[in-house]
Parts: C-alpha cells; structure tokens; sequence
C-alpha cells in the first residue's frame, strides 16, 4: 500500500526515512499522511497510524526524528517513549541526536510496553509530565548562558 503523499509530488515510504521501523507494520501500523521534498534536502515526514499510537518519522537534512503519539496525547520524542518505560535506557545511549537504528531496536524489544503505555490514561499523564520536564531541560541546556 502506497502512503498518500500530502506534497502531491513523489510519493515516500517509511523504508525511505527508517528502515530499521518496518517491523511496525507487522505490528499493524500502517502508512498515513506523508510528504516528501526533494529541493528541500529530501526532507520528509511519514505518519504510521495505529491504535492505541502512532509513529511520526521525520528526515531533516539527512537526520532521522522519531515522535510517538496519539490523538489524545500529541506527539512526544520517542525517545522519552523508550526511557519512561525502561529508566535503564539513557540519552547516551541513543546518541545525540537519537540513532534511528538503536530507537528501533529499543522499541522493537520494548513493543509491548510502549503501546500499553499509550492505553493507560494514568501512565500516559505520568509519560505528558516526564517528557514535559525532559523537554523544559533540553530547552534549558540549549538556552542556558555561558
């Protein structure tokens, strides 16, 4: 099945952005919205929709982000996905930014506590807080002055 490609030009799959994520179709995600813009440094975005999450794969100059979400919780970092449900996963681990290949892998091994995370009304406002304040530290380290 071909994703819809919201640019009306070339169409882009999520092989195209992250292949080491298409085991999430045999999970039972499958293509949304996607855009794709080859004079823009191939940047591109492609949505995997599913129940209860679903997966936002963005490429930015050659560099892969990876959002989690749903419609009742927005769009947070993967990454804070991973290690809100494994506290033994840490950003050094990822790498700066995240390897795309290393976030599949977490998350291929950590499926099941993802999706039940997304499911969860009391867990998902524990992961809004945790990724609100890993965010308000990001910002805080970006921002801070010499």
């Amino acid at each position: 099945m071909e994703p819809y490609s919201s640019s009306g030009d070339a169409v882009i799959d999520l092989v195209d952005i992250a292949p080491a994520f298409a085991f999430v179709v045999s999970e039972g995600l499958v293509p949304g919205a996607s855009n794709y813009q080859p004079q823009a440094f191939g940047n591109a975005v492609v949505v995997m929709v599913g129940a209860p999450l679903s997966l936002r794969f963005e490429r930015d100059r050659g560099q892969v982000f990876v959002d989690a979400g749903s419609n009742a919780v927005g769009w947070h970092k993967l990454e804070y996905a991973l290690e809100f449900v494994d506290d033994s996963i840490t950003p050094q681990q990822l790498g700066e930014p995240p390897d795309a290949t290393a976030m599949a892998n977490l998350l291929r091994v950590h499926w099941d506590q993802v999706v039940n995370l997304f499911r969860d009304e009391q867990r998902t406002s524990e992961f809004q807080a945790f990724a609100r304040q890993k965010s308000a530290a990001l910002l805080s380290k970006i921002f801070s002055k010499p």
